[in-house]
């Protein structure tokens, strides 16, 4: 039994948490941060829902299959390195690309930032889906 004051700052936290993750994810081929410490953050979050209101409050919000986003993410990862191999390179060489955007200005996509979006996948599925399992009472 949780209190009215953990749930509250709850609803509150996980919606920043969630950002932060995505935040580290983006930010990680550049600074510190990427795809397995936004995983982490992301399960983190998710996971102090699970504490504070419990396993069956998650899966009437969301009942995800989180071994699907662990595949999801092992085949973006793996893409990401058979793909350098496919233009001639090493395995998981990165390369990028400057696209202009119209009152934007120019963005710089990396093939890393898809390699870190693989892993945060995998790392949020994975760590998900152990705690459902565990979790559950079947």
């Amino acid at each position: 039994m949780t209190t009215l004051i953990a749930k509250t700052v709850t609803k509150a936290c996980v919606p920043i948490a969630i950002l932060f993750s995505i935040s580290l994810l983006l930010a990680g081929h550049n600074n510190p941060g990427g795809g397995f410490i936004g995983g982490v953050m992301f399960a983190s979050a998710i996971s102090l829902v699970y504490v504070v209101f419990g396993l069956d409050y998650i899966m009437s919000i969301c009942n995800c299959k989180w071994e699907k986003f662990f595949a999801l993410g092992l085949i973006i990862s793996a893409s990401t390195g058979f793909g350098a191999i496919l233009f001639g390179h090493n395995f998981l060489r990165s390369t990028f690309m400057e696209l202009h955007i119209p009152l934007i200005g120019e963005i710089e996509l990396v093939s890393a930032g898809i390699f870190d979006i693989g892993v945060y996948f995998v790392v949020f599925g994975s760590i998900l889906y152990i705690f459902k399992s565990t979790g559950d009472d079947e």
